[in-house]
């Protein structure tokens, strides 16, 4: 090959390469042509990318699942089968709302982690000639303010400007009713509708600029059943929570369920087991069997002991507990007091304390 053709080959093959290294630095801005911010939002589909077998983080409105009031907090929320008040009646296993005999209404406020509240408010009432018990609960969670941001309306910005802050609503509304079928045995339903707003999202479609709000609802459902065995006052208790009749939620591409869970709990009296009079004492343990639908298995112990005179009307309970297997959660304990005139009225006040593992150090 002539000298002269061996030249125009390397300065064919220089320019090829300049044009592949062109191609490379091309402006990051866009991407076959068109600008990267006006491309349509690409949300990931979580079932392409979990591993099959996993059971972590598959669930969605997760406040459903959280603590329902201060007494079962302290003993590791091990209270499907803690009768004598309408917080876990409602919340927890409607199966207890048989044995709810007097009218009672109860608030509960919770410090959340990540500086977020948890708040708790219901009440159960009997109907005149009306079986059963009947029971209504709302629940909320707040994550407080949120910085919010937004795409950089300048065309010639790939940044994001800041928008304020915004907040996150997430509630809950429940209602059903429990019947005391024998003086041992009773079963109970509650239905309950659900909502979280994650504020909105502007997005780029087909290179408009469009608000997308965030907002999801969900129907869910409890079943519960207690029993009392007529052995030294053991109890076993059986509940399903947050389940959802339509199946799976989606926002986005994303498909989940609600936290279902299934609890199978048991309560020893403890002095009453051992043959003795409970009266002024009450020991009692409570040990649950815990199944959630986004984590493995747990077990949740708990003790509570209370002390109150037949002729007094003040009282006062010690409480402790403890989660096996959990993912964030370990000890927890706390204390109350209650007041009950001779005409029924009467008010209790729980505090509970629940400590979170060295995930959060």
């Amino acid at each position: 090959m002539k000298l002269h053709n061996i030249i125009w080959v390397c300065l064919l093959a220089f320019v090829l390469s300049g044009v592949q290294a062109n191609a490379q630095f091309e402006d990051p801005r866009v991407l076959g042509g068109e600008k990267i911010r006006d491309l349509e939002p690409i949300y990931p589909n979580q079932e392409e990318v979990r591993p099959s077998g996993v059971k972590s983080a598959q669930s969605g409105f997760v406040f459903l699942g959280f603590s329902t009031d201060a007494r079962r907090a302290a003993m590791a929320d091990a209270g499907a089968g803690l009768i004598g008040d309408a917080s876990g009646a409602v919340f927890l296993n409607p199966g207890l709302l048989g044995f709810v005999h007097e009218r009672q209404a109860f608030f509960t406020h919770a410090k959340w982690i990540f500086e977020t509240n948890h708040q708790i408010a219901g009440a159960v009432f009997k109907f005149p000639n009306a079986p059963g018990t009947f029971g209504v609960g709302f629940v909320t969670h707040s994550a407080g303010e949120i910085n919010g941001t937004t795409i950089d309306p300048d065309p010639a910005s790939v940044g994001f400007t800041e928008t304020g802050t915004f907040t996150t609503t997430n509630y809950a509304l429940s209602a059903g009713w429990g019947f005391q079928i024998t003086d041992r045995f009773s079963v109970g339903a509650m239905a309950r509708f659900a909502h979280q707003g994650l504020g909105s999202t502007d997005v780029f479609i087909a290179g408009s600029r469009q608000t997308q709000s965030n907002d999801l609802n969900a129907f869910a459902v409890d079943i519960g059943t207690y029993f009392n065995t007529g052995f030294r006052n053991m109890v076993i208790a059986m509940s399903v929570r947050n389940f959802s009749p339509g199946g799976e939620s989606q926002f986005q591409r994303e498909h989940f369920e609600l936290p279902r869970s299934f609890r199978l709990g048991f309560v020893f009296d403890l002095i009453s087991l051992f043959g003795r009079t409970p009266v002024p004492h009450h020991l009692s343990l409570a040990a649950e069997i815990d199944s959630p639908i986004d984590f493995d298995e747990r077990t949740l112990v708990g003790v509570e002991y209370r002390f109150k005179q037949a002729t007094s009307a003040m009282g006062f309970a010690l409480r402790g507990g403890y989660k096996n297997n959990h993912d964030l959660e370990d000890y927890s304990f706390g204390a109350g007091i209650d007041y009950k005139t001779e005409a029924g009225k009467g008010v209790r006040i729980d505090y509970a304390f629940k400590h979170f593992n060295t995930s959060f150090t």
